[in-house]
């Protein structure tokens, strides 16, 4: 259920721009991965995947501005492997998705663990400074970030290994919105 005293799960805070690869290699799509940001904000993390490594990428942020901007971007690089959803990411079903990156704090990745569990088993989620409490991450990365001068963790999950057992994915709302419609427009323009 939406939270509608408090709709943002976390205020925007981009990604500096050297950590954005560093991101998207950890997380290792390929070309026939298909990648989502969660609160992708001005889009920077689903472009560079879509660039780097051909992948068919996807956004949701809640912020219209920000998908104005990401979208304004990948028409700039006429990239036709991105979309942007503007949704909130407590109301979206991740089937058929290989990937999943998250720049979130612990406390909203609880929030949305219902929907971390509605990934493949096998999909790859990487999540930027903050672990998913109570699920076991598979890799984990330190390096160093010369945006801001920080050392910087790279958490890598899987459901299968990760998620702990007593946790099965329990059902979405009705009003879940599943991303295979806008998935299949995407592959549609991209082949």
């Amino acid at each position: 259920m939406l939270n509608r005293r408090h709709p943002r799960l976390d205020p925007f805070v981009p990604t500096g721009w050297d950590m954005v690869g560093k991101i998207i290699d950890f997380a290792g799509p390929g070309e026939d991965s298909i990648v989502v940001d969660l609160g992708s904000g001005d889009g920077r993390l689903v472009i560079e995947a879509a660039k780097r490594y051909g992948s068919l990428s996807m956004g949701i942020e809640l912020n219209p501005r920000l998908i104005e901007i990401a979208n304004r971007r990948a028409g700039e690089l006429r990239l036709e492997n991105v979309a942007f959803l503007n949704t909130d990411v407590r109301a979206v079903s991740l089937e058929g998705v290989t990937h999943v990156v998250a720049y979130l704090t612990s406390r909203a990745l609880k929030e949305i663990e219902h929907v971390l569990l509605t990934a493949p088993k096998d999909a790859v989620i990487v999540t930027h400074n903050y672990p998913i409490r109570g699920w076991r991450p598979i890799e984990v990365l330190e390096t160093w970030s010369s945006s801001d001068g920080k050392l910087h963790r790279l958490y890598k999950y899987t459901p299968r290994l990760s998620a702990p057992a007593s946790k099965p994915a329990r059902p979405l709302e009705t009003r879940a919105r599943r991303l295979d419609t806008v998935l299949n427009s995407l592959k549609a323009r991209h082949l």
